[in-house]
């Protein structure tokens, strides 16, 4: 039942899992406030159940996207979040219904911010560095090395959201953007990110500088 998906996604089930395919050098997988887990607690992140996760996530964005936006701003590493995070996947529990597995819950927020981007409009543009653009608060090196990926190669970065998750397609861009990831890291930061990781910490981030830009426009 999805009542199974939900209480791995949302209990202790927040790292990163790994997969079979080969794994991108760049910073901890581990966001800022989570405990590492054995590498036999991991769930595999088989093709399958990664593309089920991003329907989910984006479903739930669609049915509220209010409160995932809400999600999105929150600090994720408070309890607050966790308890934001666990509500948005509860209450739209339909949205993926029969299915069974264990998943990250970073995984499920960036299918969130991937729904809430496509309708960003113009993404490269917006995800540009442009100094006279409001700085957004990063949330650890995992976060800030995200952000700086997004902003130094914002066409890069949209273009992977446009791919297929677990594809040949998302490979290549990941590929494409691993130079990036490399130049973004903090001098001597030498851990991994697998690309699921990567894709989710990147569309989490990328929505944040967007609603930061889009928050200082309206604001005039």
């Amino acid at each position: 039942m999805i009542a199974a998906v939900i209480a791995a996604l949302l209990l202790g089930q927040t790292q990163v899992p790994q997969e079979r395919a080969p794994s991108l050098a760049s910073a901890s997988p581990n966001l800022a406030g989570e405990t590492a887990r054995p590498a036999r607690a991991r769930t595999a992140a088989d093709p399958a159940s990664l593309a089920e996760m991003q329907a989910f996530g984006r479903c739930a964005a669609r049915r509220a996207p209010a409160k995932a936006a809400a999600l999105l701003q929150m600090d994720y590493t408070t309890p607050q979040y966790q308890q934001a995070l666990r509500k948005l996947a509860l209450s739209n529990a339909s949205c993926s219904p029969g299915k069974q597995g264990r998943f990250a819950g970073v995984l499920f927020a960036g299918a969130v911010a991937e729904e809430l981007l496509s309708h960003a409009g113009n993404l490269p543009e917006a995800l540009a560095y442009d100094p006279a653009k409001t700085a957004v608060k990063t949330l650890g090196e995992t976060d800030r090395t995200a952000n700086c990926v997004a902003r130094t190669a914002s066409r890069e970065v949209a273009a992977l959201f446009a791919t297929p998750v677990a594809s040949e397609a998302e490979r290549a861009a990941i590929r494409t953007l691993t130079p990036v990831v490399e130049t973004c890291m903090a001098k001597g930061q030498t851990a991994r990110f697998n690309y699921p990781g990567l894709r989710a910490i990147l569309a989490t981030a990328s929505y944040r500088i967007v609603e930061a830009s889009r928050t200082s426009a309206a604001a005039g």
